[in-house]
């Protein structure tokens, strides 16, 4: 059995008591924290990877179409620009190219002021 202290007749620790004793319990306790933190941060580093890829896949099945999209539109738009050009070119008015359907993005003209003379 281990010795005992006379005043509250507990097992004394192999560790003893003074600055060796404080610092051997205080390794313990650091090793402790560390065990737990390690396992706690590899529990939220799971559940971070799987909101991480819930929200990768999001991004790609929702806001990838619509990227595409929107570059198709600018596309689109600039071949009008060109359509609107050629026809401009034939004699056809803003109100005439209106009716044939086209876009106003593309039928505008660019400001007075940003024409160079």
């Amino acid at each position: 059995m281990a010795p005992t202290s006379r005043r509250n007749n507990k097992p004394t620790s192999s560790s003893g008591g003074g600055l060796k004793g404080f610092f051997t319990r205080a390794g313990k306790s650091f090793y402790t924290g560390g065990v737990f933190a390690s396992d706690k941060c590899y529990k939220v580093a799971e559940k971070l990877c799987k909101l991480g890829f819930i929200f990768a896949t999001v991004c790609m099945v929702a806001y990838a179409p619509l990227v595409f999209e929107i570059a198709r539109e600018g596309q689109m738009i600039e071949s009008e620009k060109l359509q609107v050009g050629e026809l401009r070119n034939q004699g056809y008015s803003d109100m005439q190219l209106r009716e044939l359907g086209y876009s106003g993005p593309s039928i505008a003209r660019a400001p007075s002021v940003l024409l160079k003379k």
